[in-house]
């Protein structure tokens, strides 16, 4: 691109140096010399016509050939009658092409042809010039009758052409720049995309294996936990002395199973649950209700602000558990108290946001990113089956949970739910 415009830009400047030549040569009858090139034959003419050519802006040296490659005239008298072999560039003039040549004085010093061009050019021996042969025709355009050599010194023209060249490399070096940037976040989106897909889908082949795992377990010990637990409540019926305590703490222990093989139930279930309108306001209250036991035990100070809660409609029973599994994880989170923080409201999309906010010692962004995984707690008696469970159900109702936490400033669990998924 910068040749380009460097070649266009010259080769312009060379074409209007022909068309002044064309209009001398016309105006002073210079062809009639030209073609007779008798001695001392109006040499008036020639006169006439190499009296305009200094006179070009910039133009240092003038030089004027005949076809038979011998100098006519010159600017500079010494290599009037002199011919110059393999002069590649008036070769090409004399058939007829206009020849533009560029390049420093003190390093075009060495050609035959530049003998002075050094001190005709001045002080500034490393100046650039531009050297045009033009051929001059006859009337009827076809024959060459001459060519004319000009060196010019057009310091504006290098300016111009130098301003052009910066801005063609400032364009590329923006267009690269933004065209790197540009696919380096396409790429940069993609990885994150896969990953994020191979995430999920990892974690729906484990929710996967849940379930399977699920519908034998479920068969295979709640049957036992529920006569176990009927045996308990008959023993506590008979008040034996010493018995009442033992009996409650087998049931609790059987409750807490029994909740266990819940949460696997959970991970089974399809997608073709019972959806209904669910007040969401309600079902949050219901939840804290069922969790106010241990906040009461470990001092967790509860604030729940629900702000114009809408509707939605949804499986009740799954967006329950989903709730209580991400408050249980908060209460979890802060054993020695602190305080659980819980909004409802409507976005200005129409969504409904949940917010849950703890205490606790929060966690780092290493733990954070495995959070929902299944399997993934640092409980020494849990599942690690909550919040991956609460994301499915999540999910399934076309919603989206997030987590913002950091090390030591408590943790915030947002889910964001359509109104009509």
């Amino acid at each position: 691109m910068t040749n380009f415009l460097k070649d266009k830009l010259l080769m312009q400047d060379a074409i209007l140096s022909r068309d002044f030549i064309e209009g001398i040569v016309a105006t002073e009858n210079t062809r009639t010399y030209l073609q007779r090139r008798e001695p001392n034959h109006s040499q008036a003419l020639l006169d006439a016509f190499t009296a305009h050519v200094p006179t070009f802006p910039d133009v240092v040296r003038a030089n004027l050939y005949g076809v038979d490659r011998s100098v006519i005239w010159s600017s500079n008298p010494k290599l009037v009658g002199m011919r110059f072999a393999d002069n590649h560039e008036l070769e090409i003039a004399l058939t007829g092409q206009i020849v533009v040549e560029t390049g420093e004085i003190a390093i075009a010093s060495g050609k035959p042809e530049h003998i002075g061009l050094a001190s005709a050019a001045g002080p500034h021996s490393r100046q650039r010039f531009v050297e045009a042969y033009i051929p001059i025709r006859d009337e009827s355009g076809k024959a060459v009758l001459a060519v004319i050599e000009i060196y010019k010194l057009p310091n504006a023209l290098f300016e111009a052409i130098d301003s052009g060249l910066r801005l063609v490399w400032l364009a590329a070096a923006g267009g690269g720049i933004l065209l790197y940037v540009t696919l380096f976040g396409i790429v940069w989106k993609a990885h994150t995309m896969m990953r994020e897909q191979r995430e999920r889908l990892i974690a729906a082949e484990r929710l996967a294996a849940i379930g399977e795992m699920a519908a034998t377990v479920a068969h295979a010990i709640r049957n036992p936990l529920a006569s176990i637990r009927s045996t308990a409540e008959i023993g506590l019926e008979e008040d034996r002395a010493g018995t009442e305590a033992s009996f409650n703490k087998i049931m609790r222990q059987i409750d807490r199973v029994d909740a266990w093989i819940r949460e696997l139930l959970i991970g089974s279930i399809g997608s073709d649950e019972v959806r209904e309108v669910v007040d969401i306001e309600a079902v949050i209250r219901e939840c804290l209700d069922n969790l106010k036991a241990e906040t009461d035990v470990q001092k967790i100070e509860v604030s729940f602000e629900p702000r114009q809660t809408p509707r939605l409609r949804g499986a009740r029973v799954q967006l329950a558990r989903a709730i209580t599994n991400v408050l249980t994880n908060a209460v979890q989170a802060m054993p020695t108290g602190g305080r659980l923080v819980v909004e409802s409201h409507a976005t200005r999309d129409g969504n409904l946001e949940i917010v849950i906010e703890d205490s606790g010692h929060g966690m780092g962004p290493s733990l954070a990113r495995r959070v929902f995984e299944p399997f993934m707690t640092t409980k020494p008696n849990g599942t690690g089956l909550g919040l991956a469970l609460a994301r499915r159900i999540i999910e399934r109702h076309a919603g989206r949970i997030r987590l913002e936490t950091s090390e030591g400033c408590g943790t915030r669990i947002i889910l964001n739910l359509p109104q009509s998924p």
